[in-house]
């Protein structure tokens, strides 16, 4: 089928009926009447030779070519709504505006306390909400603005080409034992990167990371004795043990405050981690969003 044959106001009501599910409530979300969606339902399934939206005890369930079709009809409608609207007005300092970022562990540790201070100062109406980024880049909630921006190192996110991505930060690993190690010291040897346990920090659940990838490229692995998704845990592991936490530096400097922890430098040719933020170019002329970009790379750099 080709656009000019299908008359694009149908794709708005394929999109409410794909979040609502429901004929009436299609109906009421962009004023029609009940009959007219049912009629607007059926031309579709008519153009696109497919019942799309089937009755079930569950009520209306989208078929896979419903669902098929739906993230690219939401995103076309997305970018031409925000052709036609104005340029976004965004003043931080009276703004109330919601900002989500799906991001990791790390980023909630080093970067986001010195954000949520900074706009306290520049914009107190403002407020950050954090999801922890899982295996996947969320494709669909950057598309419809669910969420606003991912931060996370290359090491768990593999980006899809189409969206936009910036790398922020090279960070240098670390190892991280317990104070009083009776093997380790100030420099930990290839010897020792491989002989010692490790606490493997996986907050995606990923069983792999540079620091394997290094040592296989040397022939060699190291022995993983836990896997934990949390830097506190990991870290609370360490000071109660002989095993090693390799992490970002960072993170490494600030466990070390308790004091029952010492950092250790890695063999000179370890690979280091690169924090990127990414977002979907469908919001690339948000003022609001660009303003916390610029605010958050800032800070990266402090």
């Amino acid at each position: 089928m080709k656009l000019h044959q299908l008359d694009l106001n149908l794709l708005l009501a394929f999109d409410v009926l794909m979040i609502e599910r429901n004929v009436t409530r299609a109906a009421q979300r962009i004023f029609l009447s009940q009959p007219a969606m049912s009629h607007a339902l059926n031309r579709l399934r008519q153009a696109f030779s497919d019942p799309l939206l089937v009755r079930s005890p569950q009520g209306m369930l989208p078929t896979q070519r419903a669902l098929s079709l739906h993230a690219g009809v939401q995103q076309a409608l997305q970018l031409l709504e925000q052709q036609l609207d104005a340029p976004e007005q965004f003043d931080a300092a009276s703004s109330n505006r919601r900002f989500v970022i799906s991001t990791t562990d790390y980023v909630e540790c080093v970067l986001i306390p010195p954000l949520i201070s900074k706009l306290k100062q520049l914009a107190p109406g403002v407020h950050i909400e954090i999801e922890i980024l899982r295996e996947k880049i969320p494709e669909a909630e950057l598309a419809n603005g669910d969420i606003d921006l991912v931060l996370g190192f290359d090491e768990y996110m593999q980006v899809p080409a189409y969206l936009a991505r910036e790398t922020w930060l090279t960070e240098p690993l670390a190892g991280l034992v317990r104070r009083h190690h009776p093997t380790i010291k100030q420099q930990l040897t290839l010897a020792q990167l491989v002989d010692t346990p490790h606490v493997f920090h996986s907050p995606l659940g990923t069983h792999e990371s540079i620091i394997d990838r290094y040592l296989k490229g040397k022939g060699l692995a190291r022995q993983i004795s836990v896997n934990s998704q949390s830097y506190m845990s990991a870290a609370a592991i360490v000071s109660q043990t002989d095993h090693l936490l390799v992490l970002p530096q960072r993170v490494a400097a600030m466990l070390c405050i308790s004091g029952l922890l010492q950092q250790v430098a890695l063999p000179a040719d370890m690979p280091n981690y690169q924090l990127n933020c990414v977002w979907h170019p469908v919001h690339e002329g948000l003022a609001s969003l660009n303003w916390l970009k610029g605010l958050m790379r800032s800070l990266v750099h402090q």
